[in-house]
């Protein structure tokens, strides 16, 4: 089988901080070929950086601001999230967006999600985008200001209604943990509708652990668990899934 690619994980989180070689080595065993980590602040970007840089090929990495993080962003610490953009390499600008559901500054969020969009614009990068409970607003950010940067939707949980809207505008739709839930039917329902060659899977982890190992901490190998229930979904194997959204992270991320 075609190695899958983990597109979004937190390897600097402190469950999976100091694991690498034990989460790498189970990975692999899985059939798991790479993985991004993703920054969220100037600290977890340093980290992600760090961590990629240890290993070579099999880990990649972002640079992001979280938009629950953005009540205490000031100019120093932005400063520091685009001076870590300009000079470590990361493979995106990420994660960055809204989020309506915890309490931080709405209109603060919006300010700094435009700050990072430019910032991927002037360094020629992808974003990938954080949105909870702000599909509205998101959309009308990614349509006003992203024009000709490459999009990837963290988390898809917009359901089928928005993946029309979403689509137009050139996005990828990465599937996490949830659309392994029970409660998960509005996101089976937008895979049901999202092309293939729009797809790619993550774990989120150590958030967000699928069925059958929910409850337990989540890390890159899970990412089987999502990529065979978008097989079933779609009435796919998981072979051709694998090779699909395997071929869309790596032209997204230019892996």
């Amino acid at each position: 089988m075609p190695g899958l690619i983990d597109t979004h994980c937190h390897l600097d989180d402190e469950r999976l901080a100091g694991d690498e070689a034990a989460i790498l080595q189970k990975a692999t065993e899985a059939g798991v070929e790479l993985m991004v980590t993703i920054g969220t602040d100037e600290g977890t970007s340093a980290a992600a950086s760090k961590i990629a840089a240890k290993n070579p090929g099999k880990i990649y990495h972002t640079v992001g601001a979280h938009p629950s993080d953005v009540d205490r962003f000031g100019d120093k610490e932005l400063g520091e999230i685009e001076r870590l953009a300009r000079e470590t390499k990361p493979k995106a600008i990420g994660e960055i967006g809204l989020d309506y559901f915890h309490d931080s500054n709405r209109e603060k969020q919006v300010v700094v999600f435009v700050r990072m969009i430019a910032l991927a614009k002037e360094l020629s990068l992808p974003i990938v985008i954080h949105n909870r409970d702000a599909h509205d607003d998101v959309y009308r950010i990614l349509a006003e200001r992203a024009k000709g940067l490459k999009i990837l939707l963290h988390c898809y949980s917009s359901g089928p209604v928005f993946v029309e809207r979403f689509m137009d505008l050139g996005c990828l739709f990465s599937i996490a943990g949830p659309v392994t839930f029970k409660n998960g039917q509005s996101i089976r329902d937008a895979v049901a509708k999202i092309p293939l060659d729009r797809l790619v899977v993550e774990t989120d982890s150590p958030y967000l652990t699928p069925e059958p190992n929910r409850g337990k901490r989540n890390e890159p190998a899970y990412v089987k668990f999502t990529a065979q229930k978008v097989a079933e979904v779609k009435g796919l194997t998981l072979e051709e899934v694998a090779e699909r959204t395997t071929q869309n992270a790596k032209k997204f991320f230019g892996i």
